[in-house]
């Protein structure tokens, strides 16, 4: 029973702290101690501490040599430079995942894209934390879905090194309801590409997937897309 109280308070506190710090409540580049965060969410600082180690792992707390914890949020340029690796790496795994997937896999995502519009038809009908929550969560499912049915563990390393988990929830909070049904919609062309066995086509919509929500991002934070520039000698 304590266990479980334990758990719950943890999970509180990683919630409210992580909301905080995506929402700017904790503002970026602000300093943050133990105490002061069990006090600001009025819980002790077992839970709180439990809190901050997750969060230390996701990126959005940074223990700085000396100078204690901080918050911080990757700059516009890191973001967009995120969606860019993003583009590549994942087209790429759910390419080798519409080869590689077994019959197990391909139901897997199909069933994970279903569940994924539900609840966007449901968000739709009543704005609710909870239901943004469980689209956050079967957001980041689905894509590990497909990682692992690439079998690529070498990609899957490079992807998980890269990809800021708290980057991804914080697009995903920022999304209008008509951009969380297109992102749906493309969860269902990936899987349907993958049970196909269809590699070209579930590599070009995942690129599509993860370039649509750069150009939202870049037009949310004023951030122009970046053009080549020709070599000089």
């Amino acid at each position: 029973m304590e266990h479980s109280k334990f758990a719950t308070s943890t999970d509180r506190a990683y919630r409210q702290l992580r909301d905080a710090i995506l929402s700017g409540s904790l503002p970026t580049d602000r300093k943050v101690t133990e105490t002061g965060l069990a006090s600001m969410l009025g819980l002790s600082r077992t839970p709180v501490r439990a809190a901050i180690g997750r969060l230390l792992i996701e990126g959005l707390l940074q223990r700085r040599s000396g100078s204690g914890l901080w918050c911080v949020l990757p700059t516009p340029g890191e973001m967009q430079e995120i969606f860019d690796i993003r583009a590549r790496l994942e087209s790429y795994a759910a390419a080798r995942a519409a080869e590689r997937a077994s019959a197990e896999q391909r139901e897997a995502v199909k069933q994970s894209a279903e569940r994924m519009s539900r609840h966007v038809a449901a968000l739709a009908k009543r704005s609710d934390p909870d239901i943004a929550r469980r689209i956050e969560e079967e957001n980041a499912f689905f894509h590990r879905l497909i990682l692992e049915a690439a079998c690529a563990p070498r990609l899957e390393r490079l992807l998980q090194s890269t990809v800021d988990v708290a980057f991804v929830s914080l697009t995903l909070q920022r999304y209008s309801l008509g951009q969380r049904v297109r992102s749906a919609g493309h969860h269902h062309d990936i899987a349907e590409a993958i049970a196909l066995g269809m590699a070209e086509w579930a590599a070009r919509t995942m690129e599509a997937h993860i370039l649509a929500a750069a150009a939202s991002f870049r037009n949310r934070y004023g951030v122009a897309a970046e053009t080549p520039q020709d070599d000089k000698a």
